[in-house]
């Protein structure tokens, strides 16, 4: 089916394939969603670096999403780092302090001049930072993170509901997938009520390296439709190597 990739106690290929496993009791439709996840996916990228940078914001239509959420939009330039499987490391200056949040499987860490903290993160997958949010369809953050359960196709995307997994959290996220692309193209975010929270839009994808490929534009809207922002994707480099002590968490 794919290659079975080992790191530590974990069997990422085998948690991806358990989930195949798993529908065969309920048929053969079943079966064929499951796989569909699994094709739409992507392991490809190793590593990653890039520049997010902020274009457009609209601070009035972000903060009905929530004032968090729209204080992110304050930090005009952020610079990320991934290696997989699930690890990210985002830095960032403003007002003429830097600060440092790393993601790495259940731990997050962040650091500013004047303090520090980690945190366990276990069962609240919902506030990791992965390739999620970069638009990236991929099978590190589906195997730890979230059950994709393919909902339907819509023209050449494939649509699908990810629930949370290991969590009493029913917040939840829709995604249309383009599987040659292994692209998020739009993802709808609800919160546990079902209530639509936002709208992201991930758009003019470029292959940065054969079959490997990355939104340019980010585009957030909140749950009336208004565009809050918009972020572009620069300075793209891929499996070009990173360093593993990047992503300490102490």
């Amino acid at each position: 089916m794919h290659r079975i990739l080992e790191k530590g106690n974990v069997n990422w290929g085998k948690a991806l394939a358990a989930t195949l496993a798993a529908t065969l009791a309920v048929g053969g439709a079943a079966l064929a969603a499951a796989e569909s996840a699994v094709t739409a996916a992507t392991d490809k990228i190793k590593d990653l670096t890039c520049t997010l940078r902020v274009v457009k914001t609209d601070f009035n239509e972000l903060g009905k999403i929530s004032k968090d959420f729209s204080r992110s939009y304050y930090f005009k330039r952020m610079d990320i780092t991934y290696q997989f499987p699930n690890k990210t490391r985002l830095q960032t200056k403003a007002v003429g302090m830097s600060g440092t949040l790393i993601f790495n499987g259940n731990t997050r860490y962040y650091k500013l001049p004047i303090r520090s903290e980690t945190k366990d993160l276990t069962g609240q997958p919902g506030q990791k930072q992965s390739l999620l949010q970069l638009g990236v369809f991929s099978k590190d953050f589906l195997a730890l993170d979230y059950e994709p359960v393919f909902v339907k196709k819509e023209g050449k995307l494939e649509v699908f509901r990810l629930n949370q997994r290991n969590t009493d959290n029913k917040s939840y996220e829709m995604v249309w997938v383009n599987p040659t692309t292994h692209i998020i193209e739009k993802r709808l975010s609800y919160n546990g009520e079902s209530k639509l929270r936002m709208e992201t839009r991930y758009k003019e994808a470029r292959e940065i390296r054969p079959g490997i490929f990355l939104p340019t534009r980010i585009e957030v809207y909140n749950q009336f439709g208004k565009l809050g922002g918009i972020q572009n994707l620069e300075e793209i480099k891929v499996n070009q190597g990173v360093d593993e002590k990047l992503f300490e968490t102490k």
